[in-house]
């Protein structure tokens, strides 16, 4: 793909006249709350939990958003058909817990989905131009800093679970810390994209930090994941140094793999690897709980709560499980009403986002949906085992997608 050069100056969160006011102060709360979603400020200084500083920025981002739509009388971007979906899937999730096997839990779910789709609807209506686009990519790759490094220095400290590294929050379980970084990575290639040297470099330098966080995970869907995104980032990219590269960086990480390998399990005689099968278990039951409850499913969130009901006999495990399978918890904790509009929501973002990276008439931003393009082929790998419906980062992706589109539309 052919691509526009950008300078170094090009390195901007906004447009690059009158920077602050041009940018809303919406979009600069949005991008604050990004951050935040990686940062878990209040785990890492309790006394901010009565605080709760992503909460209350995303309030007051919204409330910034509706004032600059009535003083402004900005249009509110509703992009069809990816928003609809996603409607459709809330309402899908919310008629779930009607019937579900713990409506409190479900609801707590459905109140989960619910942020993540205001997030969308965020993204879409303040993202508005190609530079606020990279602005939030930016922020994203920045973000990711924080669980990656924090994930490096528990594996250096030796603290460890089941030899595994991990961070805090929603990134002390191994396995959605390495999705969560898998998706970054795509980020940091194209956005480096045309840059001058140094701050390729510093993004060189960010992409090996997760790839050694991804390795010190020993998650083998994130291992897998990694895989997949940088082949198609060799694919896609035409440098021969940036192929031989990505193609060093797989070798020496599959090395690393295979002398450093801590946890118990690894990819060898899966056949009699425990948590391997368990994650086949989780998803044969969530199969099964999909056939029992074909149109509503077992509510959002709670194929855990159901996972003792259906859970094979004889196989050993600690606890309830969640389906470690994305598109398999989607069916079976809302079912068909929810699964289809679900999958046709993902299906389309990335058709559209496809069909952008390869407009090379608006050569930045393609480059850019490239990136994004190759973010949710990621999060499409590692979803195929572990459950990640009820995670930001899908949303949070779709949306720059669905805005990517509508950024292509406005500059025609």
């Amino acid at each position: 793909m052919n691509t526009a050069g950008y300078s170094a100056s090009q390195i901007r969160f906004s447009e690059a006249n009158n920077t602050v006011s041009r940018a809303p102060a919406s979009y600069w709360l949005l991008l604050a709350f990004l951050f935040l979603l990686y940062a878990n400020l209040p785990l890492v200084f309790p006394a901010l939990d009565a605080v709760r500083p992503a909460q209350a920025v995303a309030g007051l981002a919204l409330v910034m958003l509706l004032a600059e739509w009535t003083f402004s009388r900005k249009r509110f971007v509703f992009a069809y058909p990816e928003a609809l979906l996603l409607l459709a899937f809330l309402g899908a999730a919310v008629m779930s817990s009607l019937t579900a096997l713990w409506p409190r839990f479900a609801v707590e779910s459905v109140a989960d989905l619910a942020k993540m789709t205001v997030v969308f609807f965020f993204i879409l209506n303040c993202v508005n131009t190609e530079s606020r686009l990279r602005g939030v990519m930016w922020t994203l790759v920045i973000g990711g800093l924080l669980p990656a490094a924090g994930a490096l220095r528990n594996y250096a400290q030796g603290n460890l679970v089941e030899g595994r590294a991990a961070w805090i929050g929603t990134f002390a379980n191994p396995n959605e810390l390495a999705y969560s970084l898998v998706i970054l990575l795509p980020l940091a290639a194209f956005l480096a994209t045309g840059l001058s040297l140094l701050p390729r470099l510093a993004l060189l330098g960010v992409a090996l930090i997760y790839v050694g966080a991804i390795m010190v995970s020993f998650s083998r869907g994130g291992l897998l994941g990694l895989a997949a995104v940088m082949a198609f980032c060799a694919w896609r990219k035409r440098s021969v140094v940036l192929r031989g590269l990505m193609v060093l960086l797989v070798v020496a990480g599959l090395s690393f793999a295979g002398r450093f390998w801590s946890r118990g399990e690894d990819f060898q005689n899966l056949s009699a690897d425990v948590s391997f099968q368990q994650r086949l278990a989780t998803s044969q039951a969530g199969l099964a709980m999909f056939f029992d409850h074909p149109l509503f499913g077992v509510g959002l969130g709670c194929s855990v709560v159901a996972w003792p009901l259906y859970a094979p006999e004889g196989l050993y495990t600690r606890g309830a499980l969640v389906t470690h399978n994305t598109f398999i918890q989607a069916m079976s904790e809302t079912g068909i009403i929810g699964f289809a509009p679900f999958m046709l929501f993902v299906g389309f973002g990335l058709y559209y986002v496809r069909r952008q990276a390869r407009d090379c008439s608006q050569p930045g931003l393609a480059n850019l949906s490239s990136g994004i393009e190759i973010a949710l082929w990621g999060f499409l790998v590692c979803g195929m085992s572990g459950g990640y419906v009820l995670t930001w980062y899908p949303y949070i992706l779709l949306g720059m997608a669905a805005s990517a589109r509508q950024i292509g539309r406005l500059s025609r």
